[in-house]
């Protein structure tokens, strides 16, 4: 029983032990059956041809890959782990080809040579069979860009790999890295990823021409004997492999700087034998494209730093964004902006190899390359044994951020199978890039597609560039060739040149492998960019040494016709910009295809001799105006059709656009004021006006931006901004990256920002008024520090308040805070960078012809002394000359001050002999005129000596005139002095003088305009110092800066006599410029607008509407014409119309009918006057009664009539009352 028990214990052992082998070999059998049975399944739902040999895994999910292995490119993936090679594609295969392109080192770094697009590497047959995991060349390197993190030190690479370059800005290494060291390299966090280096692209077509002649280049040359000499041309592209041989026979002189070969070739022999053809007085100058994008960065600046103002390329950069600027666009913008150069690049020659669309998914992941529209769904092309073929996909996530994931692929169109793939996970911080590099290594030919695959993420806009070498031809289904421009020819700084090709008939067109545009970028914002720009000749005979085809194709052969042709015109109009050659280049140009321009052709056919023409032609004025009148009715459009130096002159209106200023024009309104010639942003998100030119001026506009900027000025210099007022913008001026540009009186105002300069130095901002929430912003990204001029260079003579003074010219600011001790009008203490902030705003100052610090001041005064001293200064040296009474006294030769001493003796000889005791006063004018050039201002006093009483008066009887005893004369005397009411002269404008005695002026303001004949001029009163809140009149002739000076006196005016009707509120005087320049002749319709207190109508029981303006005139008062304006809470505003200034009274009538029975009749006793008419006044004490008038002796003596009447009845009722 034991032993039974015992045998089936073992039997079950051994069945259950077979069972168990069993099932786990099953269920290890049914793992693998699973995957590769999903992976059919998902291959059979997408009609996938992708091969399912038993080495090959799905990396574009990223499941499989290590967080190091998601950073590399496709190839540096299969290159470093086998198992991700797809397709019929080996390991041999890939190596082969990266070696011929330099991509690949098994020792040292080899020469890597740019890529022509008609070459064909001689790729080795690999074995098609996928090879283990681990490289069998231990020693192989790889040429990689290497992205960091932005807080990454490049110094965290060494010891990984062999760095030959590096870009700070943009965070890129390159490096050799040996290929066992790739993966550690990537695994560090600093790393974001690593990118083959892709070699440079030449721009050479498959199919010249004699340029020379069909663009008139000859002509140019033979006319007018222009050669190009003083100009220095540059040349990027591949090599020069063959120049001996092309000098050896006069194709190219012998002079010839060459700067660096390495990467060799020929294209660059071919560029410079078309630029020596055309232009064989050029300087030449050769730099090769280098190996990398860093290389080629720096071959531009090499040539910039050798004087190149001309520099000309045919290099594209495979690995560059196509939906942004990369780094080669972002340095060659850079380099046109800081240097006065011009740039010319090939257009490129995808204009028959390039798609563009949205992902449209046909239901199944992969891309229906027609969306929807036909029965091709692919991009379909024939490849011939050893026949080669560059895909490149790209779509629109921003470079190095992209985290929607699409796969490339190249399939047999026949077996449906996978010949190569690249299938980069994006992960969120990866290039939108995807490539793949082919070669038919088979003995047949293949008919081949192109596939995309979304494989998670958003649908995008994709664009693939497809580079057909020989043995390969794509066919036209699907091909989008609009857009097809990418890298640094699709920048605005750029000439973008097309190629055009001749018919026998002479006809033109455009090649059909010509690029052409519109250029469409979505970051940092979306942006179209205008391309092409112009159009050269290709098809052109070459030398045809070094094996390099006698007819030379394609933009490389375009784009040098039009650098050479540029140069040409350029030297022989040296004092032209960089900016205005490229605008003469379009306007000349030959006009092809659709009427003006156009995304193919551009602007046309570049014209050697007729952009000669246009540069030595006088320049042109386009009037714009409104309403249709004028030569446009925008100054868009006029700038438009404009060329180099021409003027472009506004009429009055408000225009609704936002300009662009590209090159040299004068933009100036028609009448030079700012008010009545606006400019308003119809974008408010963009500049309203954009200045990128140099040497651009614009003036006497106003500039509103509705929030954006006003005026943009865009690494342009010598502009010149004048007499503009800008608002309502953020900020009001921007200067980025611009310099020697001068703003000067302006009004920027009203601004969130008022004037903002970044990265931009040698500037001259001064005489402008800032009045904004932040004037003044000054940025530097550098170590350089902020160098731009505030003030003036020197110090400047200026009026102010009066005085003459001296000193640097700033700017006003309405947050200056500073002391103005000297009362100089110019602050103590710097406004920032500004070291002569201005007190005041600049109607306060004139740097005109003016003269000042008159001595006596203004006013009528006395002087104690046996002399009399006279002095004046002026902001010019002039010639003083002396005269009294019409006879010349004294002359000061070039001088800016003059002092005159008049002794009393002299002036008391002269007085009449009289005994009486009333002054019989002699009179005299003491005149200055000052004269500088043809200009002169003139200065006078009224002198009235005056006999000495023989008693003294007592200090009671002192008038205020403060007339003191003249000493050490035997006649005795005062001398009364009342300054003439102004200057007078042709070359400025004084202010007018006033003879109210000062004792009387309560209080003063004053306002000051340039009166310019047939402008409205308005003086506004805001400091609320008189009732007088305005004064206006119509300019009949041109006067200059004109003062109108408003007085308040606490009493009514010595110059008049009597009262006007009613109950008087105020009286004052106002003062309109020279004496005589308030007449009809000078002025029309003068208005005067004043405001009433409310309280004291109501005090007085005055009715509104009875007011009145009383001015006194010809000895009487005379009511004129007033009307109420409005109101507020605290005033009435009225208006009156006058005939003339001087002395007012405002008035009204009691709402009583009943008035005071104390009013007596209106006086109208005149004041004494001058010879001149211009009054002389005497001033006494105020009396208790607000009366002038001097009683004599006799009246303060003898008692009133009426008084004597009182008396008498007084009397004759008291002695009445005693008898009754």
């Amino acid at each position: 029983m034991s032993k039974v028990l015992l045998r089936l214990f073992v039997s079950a052992f051994l069945v259950s032990v077979f069972l168990s082998g069993a099932l786990i070999f099953c269920f290890s059998d049914m793992q693998r059956t699973s995957a590769v049975e999903f992976i059919q399944a998902e291959n059979d739902s997408v009609n996938s041809s992708i091969s399912t040999d038993a080495g090959w895994q799905d990396s574009s999910s990223g499941e499989t890959l290590s967080p190091a292995q998601k950073k590399l490119s496709s190839d540096l993936l299969q290159l470093s782990d086998e198992r991700y090679l797809s397709g019929k594609e080996s390991a041999e295969t890939l190596r082969a080809r990266m070696v011929k392109l330099g991509q690949l080192s098994q020792a040292e770094p080899v020469s890597r040579r740019a890529v022509p697009s008609g070459e064909n590497p001689e790729i080795a047959a690999g074995s098609g069979e996928n090879a283990s995991k681990a490289s069998s060349y231990p020693d192989e390197k790889v040429y990689v860009y290497v992205y960091l993190e932005p807080f990454a030190n490049s110094s965290i690479l060494a010891g990984y790999c062999e760095v030959e370059d590096r870009d700070k800005e943009n965070h890129i290494v390159v490096a050799w890295v040996p290929l066992e060291s790739l993966e550690t390299l990537a695994a560090l966090s600093e790393v974001k990823n690593i990118q083959t280096v892709l070699p440079p692209f030449v721009r050479q077509g498959n199919t010249v021409s004699k340029g020379d002649s069909i663009l008139n280049a000859s002509s140019l040359r033979g006319l007018y004997g222009i050669n190009g000499t003083g100009i220095k041309i540059g040349i990027i592209s591949d090599g020069v492999d063959s120049l001996k041989d092309a000098q050896a026979t006069g194709d190219i002189s012998s002079d010839v700087h060459v700067l660096s070969n390495k990467v060799g070739g020929n294209e660059g022999t071919n560029m410079l034998e078309i630029i020596h053809d055309i232009a064989p007085g050029a300087e030449l100058y050769f730099h090769d494209c280098g190996n990398n994008r860093l290389e080629f960065n720096g071959a531009v600046d090499a040539l910039v730093n050798e004087g190149c103002t001309v520099i000309c390329d045919d290099i594209g950069w495979l690995a560059e964004p196509f939906f942004e600027d990369g780094i080669v666009a972002d340095h060659v913008k850079e380099v046109v902006k800081e240097h006065d150069i011009l740039y010319v690049s090939s257009a490129g020659n995808s204009g028959n190899s390039h798609y563009q669309g949205v992902f449209y998914d046909k239901g199944s992941g992969w891309h229906d390359f027609s969306s929807g529209k036909g029965d091709v769904e692919n991009l379909q092309f024939e490849i011939q044994p050893s026949g080669e073929v560059w895909v490149f996909l790209q779509w629109d996530d921003m470079w190095e951020h992209s985290g929607n994931n699409y796969d490339l692929y190249l399939k047999d169109r026949n077996t449906l199978e996978t010949l190569a793939s690249s299938k980069v996970y994006q992960d969120g911080d990866n290039l939108p890039l995807e490539y793949i590099m082919y070669t038919n290594s088979g003995k047949n030919a293949l008919s081949a597609s192109i596939e995309v695959r979304k494989t998670s993420g958003e649908s995008r806009e994709l664009e693939l560039y497809i580079y057909c070498r020989k043995g390969t031809k794509l066919k036209a289904a699907n091909i989008v060739s609009k857009d097809s421009i990418f890298g640094h020819p699709a920048l605005s700084e750029v000439i973008t040149v097309g190629a055009v090709g001749t018919e026998e008939s002479g006809d033109y067109y455009i090649e059909y492998f010509s690029s052409i545009g519109p250029v469409t970028l979505h970051y940092p914002s979306q942006e179209i960019r205008p391309k092409t720009d112009i159009s050269g000749i290709d098809g052109v005979n070459v030398t045809g040494t070094g094996g390099v085809s006698e007819k030379f194709y394609g933009t490389s052969a375009s784009a040098p016709h039009v650098a050479a042709i540029a140069a040409l015109v350029w030297s022989a109009s040296p004092e032209k910009s960089a900016m205005d050659i490229r605008r003469l280049l379009y306007t000349s140009s030959t006009d092809l295809g659709e009427p003006g321009y156009d995304t193919v052709f551009g602007y046309g056919l570049v014209n050697a001799l007729k952009m000669h023409e246009q540069a030595s032609a006088n320049p042109s004025t386009f009037t714009v105006k409104t309403d249709g009148s004028g030569d446009f009715a925008s100054i868009s459009d006029a700038i438009n059709n404009s060329r180099p130096g021409d003027s472009i002159l506004v009429y009055p209106g408000t225009y609704r656009e936002n300009v662009d200023v590209p090159w040299d024009l004068n933009i100036s309104s028609a009448s030079g004021k700012p008010e009545d010639t606006v400019l308003e942003a119809e974008n408010p998100e963009e500049p309203v006006f954009h200045v990128t030119a140099n040497a651009a001026k614009i003036s006497g506009f106003g500039i509103s931006g509705s929030g954006g900027t006003g005026v943009y000025l865009e690494s342009a210099a010598a502009c010149m901004l004048t007499n503009n007022k800008v608002s309502n913008c953020s900020p009001g001026v921007l200067l980025e990256e611009s310099s020697n540009n001068t703003f000067t009186r302006n009004n920027i105002s009203n601004n969130a920002e008022g004037f903002r300069l970044t990265d931009s130095f040698q500037n001259r901002i001064l005489e402008n008024e800032f009045e904004n929430s932040i004037n003044i912003n000054e940025r530097s990204s550098g170590e350089t520090g902020l160098s731009n001029t505030w003030n003036t260079a020197a110090e400047v003579r200026y009026l102010y308040n009066g005085g003459v003074y001296e000193s640097r010219f700033g700017n006003f600011y309405s947050d200056y805070k500073g002391p103005d001790t000297d009362g100089s009008g110019i602050g103590d203490n710097p406004y920032g960078s500004d070291s002569s902030p201005l007190i005041s705003r600049l109607a306060a100052y004139s740097r005109g012809f003016e003269v000042g610090n008159v001595v006596p001041a203004r006013g009528s005064v006395s002087i104690d002394g046996d002399t009399l001293e006279f002095g004046i200064r002026s902001t010019r040296n002039c010639t003083f000359s002396w005269l009294l009474n019409g006879v010349l006294l004294q002359t000061n030769e070039s001088a800016s001050s003059a002092i005159l001493s008049i002794g009393t003796e002299e002036l008391a000889g002269r007085i009449t002999e009289s005994k009486t005791s009333t002054p019989i006063p002699a009179k005299y004018t003491l005149t200055v005129i000052a004269a500088n050039g043809s200009s002169t201002l003139q200065h006078s006093w009224n002198l009235n000596p005056y006999p000495v009483e023989e008693e003294t008066d007592t200090p009671e009887d002192i008038n205020e005139d403060n007339n003191v005893s003249m000493g050490g004369s035997p006649g005795g005397g005062n001398v009364k002095i009342s300054e003439d009411s102004g200057s007078k002269g042709s070359g400025g404008s004084g202010t007018g003088g006033s003879p109210e005695p000062a004792s009387n002026v309560e209080s003063k303001e004053l306002a000051q305009s340039f009166v310019t004949s047939g402008r409205h001029i308005l003086f506004g009163f805001t400091r609320n110092a008189t009732p007088v809140t305005a004064v206006e009149f119509d300019a009949r002739k041109n006067a200059g800066k004109v003062t109108v000076t408003v007085e308040m006196l606490k009493n009514q005016s010595v110059l008049v006599s009597g009262l006007p009707e009613g109950e008087v509120y105020r009286h004052f005087n106002i003062w309109a410029g020279n004496s005589g320049f308030a007449s009809p002749e000078n002025i029309q319709g003068p208005k005067i607008s004043f405001r009433v207190e409310k309280d004291w109508l109501s005090e007085n029981r005055i009715d509104p509407v009875s007011v009145s303006l009383y001015r006194y005139s010809t000895s009487n008062w005379t009511e004129l014409s007033s009307g109420i304006t409005g109101e507020d809470e605290t005033f009435f505003y009225f208006e009156s119309e006058t005939p003339g200034f001087e002395s007012f009274a405002v008035a009204g009538q009691q709402s009583e009918s009943l008035q005071s029975s104390s009013n007596t009749a209106m006086q109208n006793n005149s004041p004494e006057t001058g010879p001149d008419g211009a009054p002389e006044i005497r001033i006494t004490r105020e009396n208790p009664h607000n009366s002038t008038e001097e009683d004599s002796e006799d009246n303060r003596d003898m008692p009133a009539p009426d008084f004597v009447i009182c008396i008498a009845l007084l009397l004759a009722g008291t002695l009445w009352i005693k008898r009754k």
